[in-house]
């Protein structure tokens, strides 16, 4: 017999900035599959200022790189068990939204972004969450294979991320997302009925600065 019990567990939270009367923008951040934090922050060092509030949370799972020492990264999930997995991120990332993002003025700007494995993370989120969201950004990402089915039986939360401002980016070299694939993604959203702003860089699978820049001129534009 196969048998759950919730547990407790002391997740690895990293910041930059406050809650300040100048704060425009907070932003939810997922990394990547084999990323870490204290590390993945700096990526958007371009944009630390008292405006912008980044909260990036890690993955619940940890393991080491290359064998059994060296180098440490963190996933958010797994194929084993990966409903579990998803149920408890996705609780996870609520309570992260609960402690730092509720005690904001409510006219800051909400940006939730994913990049790569967090992209499909912040999507299943943001289709779950009771929280408020403005801009739903998915950075060298694939949209989770589910969503292609969430109009059967789930009309609630495909209406809810109809009603979100949607950011696509994706880099024309990016090992992991072929230009055809990006080109099938952006057709997922539309055949679910969201439009997505799509922004295609010169780059490979990474956070680039320029491209980071154009993004935060945009979502201030939005509002």
């Amino acid at each position: 017999m196969i048998d759950y019990l919730k547990v407790q567990k002391t997740s690895r939270i990293v910041t930059e900035g406050d809650n300040n009367p100048e704060l425009r923008s907070v932003w939810l951040v997922a990394h990547g599959y084999g990323q870490l934090t204290p590390f993945f922050i700096n990526k958007f060092g371009k944009l630390f200022s008292k405006e912008n509030l980044f909260i990036v949370p890690e993955g619940l799972h940890r393991y080491y790189l290359n064998g059994f020492s060296g180098k440490i990264g963190a996933s958010w999930m797994t194929s084993e068990e990966r409903e579990k997995d998803i149920e408890d991120y996705c609780s996870y990332l609520d309570a992260v939204y609960e402690k730092y993002i509720m005690p904001l003025d409510k006219k800051v700007i909400v940006n939730a972004l994913g990049f790569s494995q967090g992209g499909a993370t912040i999507c299943r989120w943001a289709a779950h969450t009771k929280f408020k969201i403005d801009n739903l950004i998915v950075w060298g990402s694939v949209i989770p294979p589910d969503m292609t089915q969430m109009a059967i039986g789930r009309e609630s939360e495909l209406q809810k991320l109809r009603t979100l401002n949607w950011y696509y980016v994706a880099g024309d070299k990016d090992e992991l997302l072929s230009d055809k694939r990006r080109v099938e993604q952006l057709e997922i959203l539309e055949k679910n009925g969201i439009k997505p702003n799509s922004i295609h860089y010169q780059g490979g699978h990474d956070i680039l600065e320029e491209t980071l820049l154009l993004l935060n001129k945009n979502v201030l534009k939005k509002q």
